[in-house]
């Protein structure tokens, strides 16, 4: 009788697993791991039938005595397994009953122990990638406060449901239902080539570097780390430096634009200044109170983030000490599509911290009055600084940050977002200011590493710069 045909692969135990049992099946998940990784090493050789069969042979013990905890009543009696005869020849197979009542049998009495290993420990031990990934992701929602009861921060479920994004775009079901011991380095490089081409070609144009590194990435970081913690694919871990970006380098879009092509020119932003200007002298066409437009002078002059404006509130402005506290963002989750007041700053990530300080530069002080002085000439009450008609708080991602996009659009610039208004602000007002790098990293809100590299291209001369100091220093008699 063959022992694997039947419906029995098709059972699955959903019920609650004894610790007692747990730890045995713990037990046995080592054991086939550490066997897996000593035959993939060659330390156990095809010949060496004597260990094979001893790390069999401790398998099958810690199956049973696994089988034993679970194949038990509600009241926690051994369920009934015997040996029945059937045909004229008297032929006998082992039998017993599951806890939904069905009936297992099978012609031996070790082969009806391996049936019933198999019903309790179900996909439990399979460790596939697909099924790490959930067990992770779960773990991660609790570890963000996101339980049946509690939907967590805003940027935490974000978070959440960018990282199931990223695994249906970069994860087929051929890696989705692998085993994760049979995931080698080796392995992992030729789906990762055939993953980029796929892509490659639906989009037909390579991958961003970016994108590459922290979303496709991102997800393996995810399950080959959850599956390091609970002791599963030490072949791979150890072998992790060999998954090198450079590998892929030629797959991937691995160009960067300068600084100096990110940021808004002193010029462009003098062209959109005047519009801005112009609409609010219009209020026929474009209402007494131009929101958009104060949000523009306001980021020109501080620097601050698109959803830092749009959370602002009229206590966070201090005409006194000639500062702003900015303190807080506006989030948009991405699941539901409804908008959250957070509080804390992008760079806080999700813990509030305090937030920064901003200078008010007279020009901010002076715009930031006459909007309040509009609001309460029509009747706006609001705690938001940026508002509707209505008090609402303007939503950056479809009222503030589209207006400055079909706005760049239309005087034909290359860049049309907020960010290269931070850029311009760092760049052609701080560093020509004398602030140090320190201190413009503050006020922007972000390390002075990301200020020097992602924002700074005029500190980028610092060779021509040196080398004229020099030249004036041996000219000096």
């Amino acid at each position: 009788m063959n022992e694997t045909k039947g419906k029995t692969k098709h059972r699955v135990y959903t019920g609650k697993i004894p610790a007692e049992a747990k730890n045995i099946l713990d037990q046995i998940k080592k054991i086939e791991i550490a066997s897996h990784n000593a035959i993939f090493s060659d330390i156990i050789g095809e010949d060496d039938v004597v260990l094979r069969e001893t790390m069999n042979s401790r398998l099958r013990t810690f199956k049973i005595e696994y089988v034993k905890k679970m194949h038990v009543t509600e009241t926690g009696e051994p369920r009934k397994i015997c040996q029945k005869s059937y045909g004229k020849d008297d032929e006998s197979y082992w039998i017993t009953y599951l806890p939904d009542k069905r009936r297992l049998k099978c012609s031996t009495k070790q082969g009806l122990f391996e049936k019933l290993y198999e019903y309790y420990s179900g996909d439990r031990n399979n460790p596939t990638f697909g099924r790490l990934f959930e067990e992770a992701m779960e773990q991660r929602k609790r570890m963000k406060g996101i339980t049946d009861t509690s939907v967590g921060s805003a940027s935490s479920q974000n978070t959440i449901t960018r990282n199931y994004q990223d695994y249906e775009k970069y994860i087929d079901s051929e890696l989705a239902n692998k085993n994760i011991l049979e995931i080698t380095p080796s392995y992992l490089k030729e789906y990762t080539i055939d993953m980029l081409n796929r892509l490659n070609k639906i989009n037909n144009k390579k991958i961003r570097k970016k994108a590459f590194q922290n979303n496709y990435k991102g997800i393996l970081n995810i399950v080959f780390d959850y599956a390091e913690e609970n002791g599963l694919c030490l072949n791979f871990v150890r072998n992790r430096n060999k998954f090198k970006d450079s590998d892929f380098s030629c797959l991937f879009d691995s160009s960067k634009k300068g600084a100096d092509k990110k940021a808004y020119s002193p010029e462009e932003i003098e062209i959109l200044d005047r519009e801005v200007e112009r609409r609010m002298n219009n209020p026929t066409k474009y209402g007494s109170c131009y929101t958009n437009g104060y949000m523009f002078k306001l980021a020109k002059l501080t620097g601050m983030r698109a959803a830092e404006l749009s959370s602002l509130k009229k206590e966070d402005i201090d005409f006194d000490l000639k500062r702003i506290h900015v303190h807080s963002q506006q989030l948009k989750i991405k699941e539901t599509l409804e908008y959250a007041y957070a509080d804390y700053t992008k760079n806080e990530h999700g813990n509030a911290q305090g937030g920064r300080y901003v200078p008010l530069l007279p020009e901010a002080e002076k715009y930031l009055k006459k909007l309040f002085r509009l609001q309460d000439e029509l009747g706006i009450d609001s705690e938001w600084v940026f508002t509707d008609e209505d008090g609402n708080w303007v939503k950056n991602d479809t009222q503030y940050i589209q207006f400055l996009k079909r706005m760049s659009r239309h005087f034909g610039l290359g860049i049309t977002n907020n960010h290269a208004i931070r850029m311009y602000f760092n760049s052609y007002v701080l560093i020509p200011a004398g602030i140090m790098v320190t201190d413009r990293a503050k006020i922007l809100g972000h390390s002075p590493e990301v200020n020097l590299h992602n924002y700074s291209f005029e500190d980028r001369k610092y060779c021509e710069n040196a080398g004229n100091k020099i030249i004036s220093y041996l000219n000096t008699p």
